[in-house]
């Protein structure tokens, strides 16, 4: 699987899990819902300012969103 599929998936599965919303999250990042909805579809890449903020809101790290661990803790 693709590390943009599994960033993708991964975003869906921690805004479940934690019960948000798409809005919630966007607002909590500081971006449009929009935006936010593109990088769980896949349209676009967030930024390297915005990824570690949504590791940050999701609580995991920034490897873990990419893909580059399964392990959602922070070192």
């Amino acid at each position: 699987m693709s590390r943009e599929k599994i960033f993708q998936e991964r975003l869906l599965v921690l805004r479940n899990k934690k019960g948000v919303t798409q809005q919630q999250v966007a607002d909590g990042l500081g971006i449009t819902e929009v935006g936010y909805r593109n990088y769980e579809r896949g349209r676009r890449k967030p930024s390297f300012d915005i990824l570690p903020a949504i590791a940050d809101f999701f609580n995991v790290s920034a490897d873990y969103l990419l893909g580059r661990t399964d392990n959602p803790k922070i070192a």
